[in-house]
């Protein structure tokens, strides 16, 4: 399934990143050391841009059996980063796609990368990230329902952590903070066995649920544990359900 999720350059101006998150399970594939890249120029709003994107994954797949790793859509350039057995015809191929649809101007090349370190440290998302794509995607189902995502409603908050302990220590140092316990829950095959569930009447605007959510992760890891998203119902003054 490939994702997005923005990053901050050193100017702190946010560039998007998709991913093909479905790779991390079998990350770094043996049999696939070699690492193709492509930098095109071309916007974001360059209607000739997904086409190009579609056909190169595409036929990369099937001319090289490369898997599409991800893509870097920054300062007007798109990079698309893919893994492949072996780089033979990639110059050739790629520049089959180009010529497809006019043509770009652009940058390429192929280099080792057996332990998939671009892949591993640069495209695939760190827990910041994947809380924006979770936050995103809750959100979004929200406002296709037609919620007001500006109406505070009791939002629910799961955290899971070690030991009962840690756990204690969470609820009670964010209880200061205007979260209730809800209820306790426990998993007892999962390493992280003890579970709470935190309340608070809050908006959800995406705003707002990335500063509570960050906040949350960060509560969540000083005791060892990890934060697992958040739900809620739908706004007052909206027809629905949860």
């Amino acid at each position: 399934m490939v994702e997005f999720y923005e990053l901050l350059d050193d100017d702190n101006v946010p560039y998007r990143c998709d991913v093909e998150l479905d790779l991390l399970d079998e990350a770094p594939q043996e049999d696939r050391p070699s690492l193709l890249w492509l930098f095109i120029k071309a916007d974001t709003d360059n209607s000739t841009l997904e086409p190009f994107s579609d056909d190169l994954i595409s036929t990369l797949q099937e001319s090289l059996d490369a898997v599409f790793a991800g893509r870097v859509i920054k300062d007007g350039w798109s990079e698309f980063y893919f893994y492949a057995p072996q780089a033979k015809r990639f110059e050739n191929v790629s520049s089959d796609v180009m010529n497809r649809h006019g043509g770009f101007v652009y940058e390429r090349g192929v280099s080792k990368d057996t332990k998939w370190e671009m892949y591993l440290d640069n495209l695939y998302p760190d827990p910041y990230g994947i809380l924006s794509i979770q936050n995103r995607h809750t959100i979004a189902a929200l406002l296709e329902a037609g919620d007001d995502l500006s109406i505070p409603r009791e939002v629910e908050h799961y955290l899971f952590f070690q030991t009962k302990t840690s756990m204690e220590r969470a609820v009670a140092q964010l209880a200061s903070h205007g979260y209730e316990i809800k209820e306790y829950v426990n998993d007892d095959e999962s390493d992280y066995a003890y579970g709470a569930v935190l309340t608070k009447i809050e908006s959800i605007t995406p705003e707002v649920i990335s500063d509570i959510t960050t906040s949350l992760y960060e509560s969540a890891i000083q005791e060892h544990g990890i934060y697992e998203g958040w739900s809620t119902t739908m706004g007052e003054n909206t027809h629905g359900a949860e």
